[in-house]
């Protein structure tokens, strides 16, 4: 009989101990959240010079600190833990060290100081690392899910092999706990639907939903291994819109966002199924292209979103509201032999594109 009440009040214990499980991933999933928000933060400030983007960034380090205190307070529960935490704390402090250098360097020597790109690849470095120290941390957590799920399928496999008298005594159980166990499955289902829904935040542009740039980095990295092994062509275009940043100072960022939303409704419009485009700064976007021949299906394609944002993007108080493209494009494996020199030459070529006129587009010169 002891043995029945023993089973019963281990059933709830891992019950407990789920939902702590659940609560800590979503709180390590958030965490890497607000890290990276405040990164691009800083990216919209240092693209645009718009000092709302630092209402973000400010906002997320004081979440971050917040976040690593509550999961810190954890490190009863998880002694695993331990070692990780002190590894992270030096990241994140190092991480925002390198975002408020990077904040100066922009303020005291311009946005085209050789020191900010410095600056900026440092950042992303922490970003990385502190994302492989919270990919430590979910790991614990799930292998420590994992061996309550095993445990608990056990305890309830022994609990039905049970006579009719044990059934009795554990549904008499279930019933005064009745509540108490509804809520705490309850809790862990929320939980775990928070945790998916901040893993998609993570990966998506929260005003256009599209892939933001760490999604595009990914993608892009995946699309380069397959092309190497297939021996097939990749086309970066990378695109920034000429004259966003007039619509904020004329019209307010409202009107910014709806110009933002309204543009990249016109671009979908005439890109193909196998076209991935994704939002990697404030007004810059990357559109990955396969399946092509030569660049002047390319250029094709590039021809097509100039023309469609011919129309206006949105009309204000009657008035209609224009926005142009400047396109820089660089083709893998012709041009450049990887993601990190097929970025640069996309980007360099966009820049290009801006100071000889802007909407057009320009290719990448070998």
């Amino acid at each position: 009989m002891s043995w029945v009440f023993f089973s019963a009040q281990s059933l709830l214990v891992l019950s407990d101990r789920k939902v702590k499980v659940a609560d800590t991933r979503y709180e390590v999933a958030k965490l890497m959240n607000t890290i990276v928000s405040a990164e691009t933060g800083l990216r919209g400030y240092l693209l645009t010079g718009s000092v709302q983007f630092l209402e973000p960034y400010n906002r997320s380090a004081k979440d971050t600190a917040l976040l690593f205190s509550q999961i810190k307070s954890r490190e009863k529960d998880f002694t695993e833990f331990t070692p990780i935490l002190i590894t992270l704390d030096k990241l994140i402090e190092e991480k925002f060290s390198a975002i408020e250098s990077t904040l100066q360097v922009q303020l005291t020597a311009g946005s085209y100081s050789p020191h900010l790109k410095f600056s900026t690849g440092a950042s992303k470095v922490l970003t990385d690392e502190i994302s492989n120290e919270v990919n430590k941390l979910d790991k614990i957590l799930r292998d420590e899910n994992d061996r309550i799920e095993v445990t608990l399928s056990l305890t309830i496999n022994r609990l039905k092999l049970a006579s009719l008298v044990v059934v009795f005594l554990i549904i008499s159980i279930l019933l005064v706990n009745y509540k108490r166990t509804i809520s705490l499955f309850e809790h862990a289902s929320s939980s775990q639907e928070l945790a998916e829904e901040f893993g998609y935040l993570a990966m998506h542009d929260a005003l256009t939903h599209l892939p933001n740039r760490r999604s595009f980095e990914q993608y892009l990295k995946k699309s380069i291994s397959q092309a190497g092994r297939n021996k097939q062509k990749i086309g970066l275009l990378y695109m920034d819109l000429d004259g966003f940043k007039l619509i904020n100072d004329q019209f307010g960022h409202d009107a910014g966002d709806d110009a933002l939303i309204g543009a990249v409704a016109k671009i979908n419009h005439v890109l193909r199924d196998s076209d991935f485009i994704a939002r990697v700064g404030g007004d810059e976007f990357a559109l990955v292209a396969h399946n092509f021949n030569d660049a002047s299906e390319l250029l094709i394609l590039a021809n097509r979103i100039i023309l469609a944002l011919k129309e206006p993007v949105i009309a204000i108080a009657g008035t209609d509201i224009f926005m142009g493209i400047s396109i820089g494009v660089a083709i893998y494996p012709d041009q450049v032999k990887n993601i990190k020199t097929l970025i640069s030459a996309a980007d360099e070529a966009m820049y290009k594109a801006k100071a000889t006129g802007k909407n057009q587009a320009v290719f990448h010169q070998s």
